[in-house]
């Protein structure tokens, strides 16, 4: 039977870590569920307002660059500023 060896220290920096990793997993899960919903409602509404088949594809290629931009910079927009 293998003897555990790991100290306070280590288990508390274990859970640190293994409490971030949880964090940005959450995070980003919730962020595909908003994404998700926000197509969802584009959808919708091009078809309430009866919006072309062009006009579609337009509005469906700016909102999945909308999306990779949320992507890319909302992680770096909700971490705290540091002030000087």
């Amino acid at each position: 039977m293998p003897v555990n060896h790991m100290t306070q220290q280590d288990k508390k920096n274990w859970r640190k870590l293994h409490n971030q990793v949880l964090s940005q997993r959450n995070s980003n899960d919730m962020l595909d569920v908003l994404l998700a919903l926000d197509r969802i409602v584009v959808e919708v509404s091009m078809r309430v307002y009866n919006v072309s088949r062009r006009d579609r594809l337009t509005m469906r290629k700016q909102n999945r660059y909308l999306h990779e931009a949320v992507r890319t910079h909302l992680p770096r927009l909700l971490k705290p500023s540091r002030r000087f």
